[in-house]
């Protein structure tokens, strides 16, 4: 098995503690990663705290330039890092080169903004000048989900090193090895050591260890929602800057008059990852006009997917974990005991590894555990509607907060519904994974602070005001 120790400093220390890592596709043993105690976070804090005072005064085009050799190096070892994606997620070689591909832009767009994080001059009367300056926070933490490691990782690693912040950074345990290649990848690329630490470890060790460490000035956390209310929780003394993404159950909206064939398309994209996404359109909802004729268009094309035990030919990915396949059953089997029906899946396909078949739930009621709670799995769950505002209502029936899909061909529909639905996104006529050039933002439960775009450079900088008094006269 491959080893993977804790990066601090630039260093590889060893730990008392390991733990092994399973590939999802068959439960078989893939790696063994150090597992940081609290005095090992400690340290990665303390290099981290002491690398930002020389790394806050860097040329921004000078970080940027490193920013670009990350994403080099990444795209160097982009073979190498997507097998450890694949064998830690279950995600299929090709899918997995796309997360490195993704990643490496991650770091190359952030670079083009280096020189951009600025301030503004505001015209005051008198001898009075006054300006802002734009300033890093000093160390981030970065609490990293299991799901999309790699970019999950990298859509909040690079803004935080482009603002001029030190990292550290703890992946999940369940999927450690490629933040574990990234932190590698940054090592070669020549960034200055202490800057991107990396420190995996048990959630309630390792974790608790960075949110609790005064010296942390922000910390980013992508995971369940009970778990991101408790560090807002434990940091509320802190006042310190918080970037919480905590999961969604996304409606998405098909009317009598969209394109049928490109709505069937885009409500089968969940189950991408096997629907373990945040995102993720779990919530159907048809118009009744067309709701017979377009669920066997979903239909078919769910029963034209493959789920095979080969990451490399399933057309839906293993889950997780036999935890995660075992609670994505119950939920199905809840379903029908709340009456639903089954219309295609709904069955573990065979007994290697964590796969669960390619579902889709007819006839629940939207209070049903299945149509309101977020499974993270191959799971859909499709209702009929009648009217604009019926679905709405409907939709926003919800705590989550973070993506929705409408589709349409009337302009002035699809106003009207983007206006009223209470998600942070809102696609129109796709549903399109999320980009580095647009902002993430959540409502309600789904989350605070917003990822992605020129929201990041704000979220890892803090404002400070300059007011002086200039004396005018020539001399």
């Amino acid at each position: 098995m491959r080893e993977y120790a804790l990066l601090i400093d630039g260093e590889t220390p060893s730990s008392a503690e390991t733990m092994t890592v399973h590939d999802p596709s068959s439960n078989e043993p893939v790696s063994s990663i150090a597992l940081a105690d609290e005095s090992d976070v400690t340290a990665a804090v303390e290099a981290a705290r002491s690398a930002f005072e020389d790394w806050r005064t860097v040329d921004a085009v000078d970080r940027g330039d490193y920013l670009r050799d990350i994403a080099a190096e990444l795209r160097n070892r982009k073979t190498e890092i997507a097998k450890r994606h694949t064998e830690e997620t279950g995600r299929s070689l090709s899918d997995s080169e796309r997360s490195v591909e993704y990643a490496a832009e991650y770091f190359e767009y952030y670079a083009g903004l280096t020189h951009r994080i600025t301030g503004e001059t505001i015209p005051l009367s008198g001898k009075e000048f006054d300006y802002t300056r734009r300033e890093p926070l000093g160390v981030t933490g970065h609490i990293i989900p299991w799901n999309s490691p790699l970019l999950l990782g990298s859509r909040s690693i690079a803004p935080a090193l482009a603002c001029g912040n030190a990292v550290v950074a703890k992946p999940a345990t369940l999927a450690p090895m490629a933040i574990h290649e990234l932190g590698r990848a940054a090592d070669d690329a020549g960034l200055p050591d202490g800057v991107l630490n990396v420190v995996s470890g048990r959630g309630s060790t390792a974790g608790e260890a960075l949110v609790a460490n005064d010296d942390v000035r922000e910390l980013t956390f992508t995971g369940s929602k009970a778990v991101g209310l408790n560090i807002r929780e434990s940091v509320s003394d802190r006042l310190i800057p918080l970037n919480l993404e905590l999961g969604g159950k996304s409606p998405n909206v098909v009317f009598a008059d969209a394109d049928q064939e490109a709505a069937a398309d885009g409500a089968v994209k969940l189950f991408s990852n096997a629907g373990q996404s945040c995102y993720a359109g779990t919530r159907l909802f048809v118009a009744d006009d067309i709701y017979d004729e377009f669920i066997d268009r979903v239909v078919a094309r769910i029963e034209a997917m493959d789920v095979k035990p080969d990451p490399n030919e399933t057309d839906v990915s293993a889950l997780i974990s036999p935890s995660a396949q075992s609670e994505v059953d119950s939920y199905v089997e809840s379903a029908r005991e709340a009456g639903g029906t089954v219309r295609t899946g709904g069955r573990i396909p065979f007994e290697e590894g964590n796969f669960y078949e390619p579902t889709l739930i007819e006839d629940v009621p939207d209070d049903a555990a299945v149509a309101c709670e977020e499974i993270f799995g191959p799971v859909l769950t499709a209702h009929r509607f009648d009217s604009e505002r019926e679905v709405v209502e409907r939709a926003n029936d919800t705590e989550y907060g973070l993506y929705a899909g409408v589709w349409t061909s009337d302009l002035d529909r699809a106003n009207r519904i983007t206006r009223h639905l209470e998600a942070g996104t809102v696609t129109v006529n796709n549903y399109a994974s999320p980009t580095p050039q647009v902002p993430f933002p959540a409502y309600k439960q789904s989350g605070a602070g917003s990822e992605y775009a020129t929201a990041a450079l704000r979220h890892y900088t803090r404002v400070k005001n300059v007011r002086m008094t200039i004396d005018e006269r020539l001399r």
